[in-house]
């Protein structure tokens, strides 16, 4: 009986061998598959043409439904005007990327700002619909699992600052330029805002604070001749 057993399994090692390559050739051409499909992707949404990268993008979810392709499929959709299908994709992105989730003591890095991409895309979809507060939530969720957080933050500043909300941007304008120095467009906000709202004395010279002064300075450093520089030195004149 031994023998018999012993005999089974070397006549059974080779299908075993041969079942583990078929898999890892599947493995292989999944991945063959996907990169051509991600290169279409790509090269369509550069070009704008929705419709080619919506089927680019719907040939990745069937390859792989992961939530990185179901984030290119929303952003595809978001762009082609389907803002309402774009949310639905994103919120099944992150449904998805909640499974994919690594494991505790496992790296997570990549995991958490592939999800902040996400909330950042479903964001701009709210924003594009005029649900501002619904664009900020999704923002504030991203910022803190982002890789850089001050794309996030910078959203919520300008979305604030549109509205009107002077006061309320701030904070989110602070966090931008602190997260990324080098966004040109946040220093301007973020010193227009602090502007605003300093107060006068009595020949209308505003009294603004070293950051405010900081701020504005800082744009003028990084965009000397931009389109903002003459608002700017404006302010500056009218600063005390």
């Amino acid at each position: 009986m031994r023998r018999i057993l012993l005999l089974s399994a070397v006549f059974l090692l080779p299908l075993y061998y041969a079942l583990l390559a078929a898999g890892q050739n599947s493995g292989a051409a999944r991945q063959d598959t996907s990169a051509p499909l991600k290169a279409a992707y790509d090269q369509a949404m550069h070009a704008k043409d929705w419709q080619a990268a919506l089927a680019a993008a719907q040939k990745l979810v069937d390859l792989n439904p992961m939530a990185e392709n179901l984030r290119l499929l929303g952003n595809a959709q978001a762009n082609s005007g389907a803002l309402q299908d774009a949310l639905a994709t994103y919120d099944r992105a992150i449904s998805v990327a909640q499974q994919e989730k690594p494991t505790e003591g496992q790296p997570d890095s990549t995991w958490k700002d592939e999800k902040s991409k996400i909330l950042v895309a479903k964001g701009n979809a709210y924003l594009r619909l005029k649900q501002n507060s619904d664009a900020i939530a999704a923002y504030t969720q991203a910022a803190p699992l982002a890789a850089n957080p001050g794309v996030a933050y910078w959203n919520i500043c300008a979305t604030v600052y549109n509205t009107g909300e002077m006061k309320g941007a701030i904070a989110p304008c602070r966090q931008a330029v602190q997260s990324d120095p080098t966004n040109v467009n946040a220093w301007f906000v973020f010193g227009t805002v602090l502007f605003t709202t300093s107060p006068t004395d009595d020949k209308m010279n505003f009294l603004i604070t070293d950051e405010t002064r900081q701020a504005l300075n800082k744009y003028l450093e990084l965009a000397p001749d931009g389109p903002h520089a003459d608002d700017v030195k404006a302010m500056l004149k009218m600063a005390k």
